[in-house]
């Protein structure tokens, strides 16, 4: 301060963050016959790591509580995705033979044939967030909050976790939550498709499609408000991704 008293911070960038990841993957493919194809993929990973995305703060936590002591940020990665499941299939509806020419004698076939639908579903389960204060313990850096009794997740939408279990640390002390140890709620969305082709002539097709994204309309939740002290602590307000869209 005393060589330029006008700086208030100084920031700088560093490349000693360390991350590790391990997973066990398990793919089925169902080949093509009998008019259906499908593929089912399982992933069971789990991310470490002690700076990605939060040494610059953001919504998976605050800045590190003790810059000079960076191993003691190691915990789960903001993308620590535990199970993940993706099904896709394509099956070609066993109504008439789709084949038959649009003429007098082949209109019904023509109606009949020709049927597909086409889907996606995304199961997987939630992804992690640090408990935070509302007000900092301590001078110029983030603070996250102790650990003070079991952690219960009631998993509703007024009370996603019990911030009971969380307390402030002394003044000028940094709490002893980890980073990231509490989860979010899951996710799933069933994306559908339903085809229809008409042959014209041997090459030449008409089709009608009618595709819905998140075709239940299913809410994804956002993250609940993790900030211990704040009045609103535990409860989700917010939603991700898109209502259903036709």
């Amino acid at each position: 301060y005393g060589i330029a008293p006008a700086i208030a911070d100084v920031s700088y960038f560093s490349t000693d963050g360390l991350s590790s990841y391990h997973a066990l993957q398990l793919t089925v493919d169902k080949r093509f016959s009998h008019g259906l194809s499908a593929l089912l993929g399982y992933s069971w990973s789990h991310g470490l790591d002690n700076v990605p995305l939060e040494i610059g703060g953001g919504s998976a936590g605050p800045q590190p509580q003790d810059p000079r002591n960076i191993r003691a940020e190691r915990g789960n990665s903001i993308t620590d995705m535990r199970h993940r499941v993706t099904v896709s299939y394509l099956y070609e509806l066993p109504f008439g033979h789709g084949k038959a020419l649009l003429n007098r004698g082949g209109i019904l076939n023509a109606m009949l044939g020709g049927w597909q639908t086409n889907g996606i579903l995304i199961v997987q389960t939630g992804l992690p967030f640090s408990p935070v204060l509302q007000t900092s313990t301590t001078n110029g850096t983030g603070s996250r909050a102790d650990v003070v009794g079991p952690i219960n997740y009631p998993h509703t939408r007024v009370k996603w976790f019990d911030a009971s279990a969380f307390g402030t640390p002394a003044p000028y002390t940094y709490g002893n939550a980890g980073r990231n140890i509490l989860f979010g709620p899951g996710r799933w969305n069933w994306d559908m498709s339903l085809f229809k082709h008409f042959v014209i002539k041997d090459q030449t097709r008409f089709e009608l499609r009618a595709e819905a994204f998140n075709i239940f309309n299913h809410p994804q939740l956002g993250q609940p408000n993790a900030s211990i002290g704040n009045a609103q602590v535990g409860q989700i307000t917010s939603t991700v991704g898109n209502p259903r869209q036709l």
